[in-house]
């Protein structure tokens, strides 16, 4: 029985292989069109930070225009935890924290129009940064 979709099939002895190996590039290219397609569905584009926490709320990764420098990706971070919170406290048995956090810069960047502005800095933005949470 597959476990990618619960179905069964009988085949003859002599073609158990053949039939294996085929079987296993399909649950490949279909698990990972399946998590690519579930990903794409949580993808989000932002410009301004008025959309930024409440993404990240909904669980969404987050891209942004970004200057890329260091005390800026450590403003969002304190930004959006604060945001986030509300004024309540973090929970401190909690392992993750509600603040925001970069994954990486995409080698595939969407145009950069020019005098974007940074999400946080309001600087003119350099490059596309996705952003998530720690679930």
């Amino acid at each position: 029985m597959r476990r990618d979709d619960g179905s069964k099939e009988d085949m003859a002895e002599g073609v158990v292989v053949e039939t294996v190996l085929q079987r296993l590039e399909q649950i490949q290219k279909d698990m990972f069109e399946r998590c690519k397609a579930q990903r794409d569905e949580k993808l989000v584009q932002v410009t301004g930070w008025k959309d930024f926490v409440p993404a990240l709320e909904r669980k969404c990764i987050v891209l942004t225009p970004f200057v890329n420098e260091t005390e800026w990706e450590e403003e969002v971070k304190r930004k959006s935890r604060e945001e986030a919170l509300a004024g309540e406290a973090e929970d401190d048995r909690t392992a993750t924290s509600v603040a925001a956090k970069t994954l990486c810069i995409p080698f595939d960047q969407p145009e950069l129009s020019a005098g974007t502005k940074c999400l946080v800095s309001g600087k003119e933005a350099t490059c596309w940064v996705l952003w998530g949470r720690s679930y």
